[in-house]
């Protein structure tokens, strides 16, 4: 199965998680029952420049592993994360992904959740790119990169 990022990905909640913007007070509503933990999932997830959109991926991903070795995302150093920002394509709006980008509010872009440098909990934004799907081993970190990865830092650490 070929991965898009036109893709829509929703997650469907009986209640979900509101936050309300502490700037100009609007709600962005997460279908999620609560704020994900990213090391109980083993997963690293970072938002795009603007704020409006999620990428999640495993920690056991191969070819993420092919950039930064056997590391989990919240562990990497400065280094290996400018590595992985480099490597993805550009978010659905155009704008970069990155480990400082937060959540932002739709209405004034005012912060209300933070990176992933900053926190281990994350929002999963509706029409964010979900590439941990436990269903969809063929899914990869790989969907979302400029170029597939060389086997080279993985063969190097172990």
């Amino acid at each position: 199965m070929a991965f898009t990022f036109d893709e829509e990905m929703k997650h469907e909640v009986d209640k979900p998680t509101e936050m309300k913007c502490p700037n100009c007070g609007e709600t962005t509503i997460f279908n999620q029952p609560y704020p994900y933990h990213a090391g109980f999932g083993n997963q690293g997830f970072l938002y795009n420049e603007t704020g409006n959109s999620t990428l999640v991926w495993s920690s056991f991903d191969t070819d993420y592993g092919k950039i930064v070795g056997e590391k989990h995302p919240w562990t990497l150093t400065d280094a290996d994360r400018k590595q992985i920002e480099e490597a993805l394509l550009p978010s659905p709006d155009g704008s970069p992904w990155g480990f400082e980008y937060p959540a932002r509010c739709s209405a004034c872009g005012s912060k209300i959740a933070d990176a992933i440098s900053h926190t281990i909990y994350y929002y999963f934004f509706d029409g964010g790119i979900d590439l941990d799907d436990p269903s969809d081993q063929s899914v990869s970190l790989a969907a979302a990169m400029k170029q597939q990865p060389s086997n080279k830092r993985m063969e190097s650490n172990g």
